[in-house]
């Protein structure tokens, strides 16, 4: 019986929750974001376009989407060097 697939599962809860933890906490506590900008960021480190969707029709403007914008790139191309990494070193 092949044990490993537990490690793997926990290797995407770090890859999901860690760049929205990070991003959160940065956004909130060093730059000040209002909720809405914050709400558009944390949308964007999950990569969650229906988190996009429910902040833009709770906000009623467009600071949900900016912020999404601004961090959807990055956070996408650390998933996927994330992943590169983990198997280089883990498998």
């Amino acid at each position: 019986m092949n044990k490993g697939g537990f490690a793997w599962i926990g290797y995407g809860f770090i890859i999901t929750m860690l760049p929205l933890l990070i991003i959160g906490l940065v956004g909130r506590h060093f730059f000040k974001l209002n909720y809405y900008t914050l709400m558009g960021l944390l949308a964007g480190s999950t990569t969650d376009p229906p988190a996009l969707a429910y902040a833009n029709a709770t906000a009623g403007n467009d600071a949900p989407a900016v912020g999404y914008a601004t961090v959807y790139p990055l956070t996408m191309f650390l998933r996927v060097l994330t992943a590169q990494l983990m198997i280089l070193f883990f498998y």
